[in-house]
This record gives structure tokens, C-alpha cells and sequence, in this order.
């Protein structure tokens, strides 16, 4: 029963930041600090990626306190040790070739953004899948849950992945009334989250 408790509670506190998290993320919310910060309101990007960090905080230390069993036989654990890690290791390569792509100053906010001057980016690693951020962070936190394969883990786990999707779909939204017709046209072309591996392979000749 204490397990069952720890358990809605841990998925209680994630769906409270994720609803933090979107809210102060969306246009109208954004709009309505930034006219409050005035001149200030350049930093808005970096104080909402400080403040995720310090909330979360609180949560992944309620998560790593938690007693948890194997979700798999003991004398699985080392080969999905392995696999866990092969996956992670891809993540993070993908979220390294998006980069390559993307300013990382900007996504931190320690460069103010321009939103005049975006432009569609659909080279490299972006050939192949239109959000690989997203992509390398799914294959990272299923490389965790392989890698850690607890009930604790599991939980924390499936409800970022369900994040992950929805919030890319919520992109999807804004890049399509950023970018109109090309991006409905880009989004013809490639797929969203699951790379088209034949255009991997074509960037790696």
C-alpha cells in the first residue's frame, strides 16, 4: 500500500510540473509576464529554464527516495544494462547532430531570440526527422528505464515520454502558424519523432 501511495504521488507531483511547465510555456502566458518584466522581459528564456530546473528538483529527489522493485529477472539486469546504455548513447548523438541545427545559447536563453529572423531549418540531422530533440530525448529516458528497470523508474518514465509526444504535437501547432505552407510541406517530407532512416544513412556517406 505505502508503495501504491509513493506511486500516485510521484505522478501527481509530475503532472502538476508538466501543467507549470506548459502553462508558463504558452504564448498568452509568455505575453502576459514579458509586458509585466518590460525592459527585463529579453531574459524571460533563461529564468523559465532556471525556474523548470529548481522545480524539478523537488521531484527527482521524491523519485530517487522512493523504494522500488525489478521490473525484470535479476539475471536480466546486465544485458539490459547494456541495451539501456547503447539507446542513451544514440540519444544523446541525435541531440548533438540538433544542435548542430539549432543555437544552444538561444534554446538556453542566454541569447536573446529573434523571432523575425527564424528561418526553417531542414538540413542535416533535421533530413531525417523533424524533431530530434525530442527523438534523442525518448531514446534517452528509455535507455534510463533499461538501464534502471524499477516500478519507480517505469512510472517517471512513461509519463515524460507522454509529455515528450504532446509537447511536440503543441510545437507542431506553432511552427505550422510560424511557418505556414513550408512547414505543412516539410511535414510531408519527414516524419515527426521516428527518423526515416534512409535519410540517416545518406548523411552518414
Amino acid at each position: 500500500m505505502n508503495n501504491l501511495t509513493d506511486y500516485l504521488t510521484l505522478t501527481l507531483l509530475w503532472l502538476v510540473y508538466f501543467g507549470i511547465h506548459s502553462l508558463l510555456a504558452s504564448q498568452q502566458a509568455k505575453d502576459s509576464i514579458k509586458s509585466i518584466m518590460g525592459k527585463a522581459a529579453k531574459y524571460y528564456r533563461v529564468l523559465y529554464n532556471m525556474f523548470a530546473l529548481i522545480s524539478l528538483l523537488p521531484i527527482l529527489y521524491y523519485h530517487v527516495t522512493r523504494p522500488s522493485q525489478l521490473i525484470v529477472p535479476a539475471t536480466w539486469k546486465e544485458a539490459f544494462t547494456f541495451i539501456g546504455l547503447a539507446l542513451a548513447t544514440y540519444g544523446i548523438i541525435f541531440v548533438r547532430l540538433a544542435f548542430k541545427q539549432f543555437s544552444l545559447k538561444k534554446f538556453l536563453g542566454l541569447k536573446p531570440a529573434d523571432s523575425s529572423q527564424d528561418v526553417l531549418h531542414t538540413q542535416g540531422v533535421l533530413k531525417a526527422v523533424r524533431h530530434p530533440l525530442y527523438f534523442g530525448g525518448l531514446l534517452m529516458l528509455v535507455g534510463y528505464c533499461f538501464f534502471s528497470p524499477t516500478q519507480v523508474n517505469l512510472i517517471t518514465v512513461l509519463l515524460l515520454i507522454a509529455y515528450l509526444i504532446v509537447g511536440a504535437h503543441f510545437e507542431e501547432q506553432r511552427l505550422v502558424r510560424q511557418f505556414g505552407e513550408g512547414y505543412k510541406k516539410y511535414q510531408q517530407q519527414v516524419p515527426m519523432l521516428i527518423p526515416n532512416f534512409k535519410a540517416l544513412k545518406k548523411m552518414r556517406q
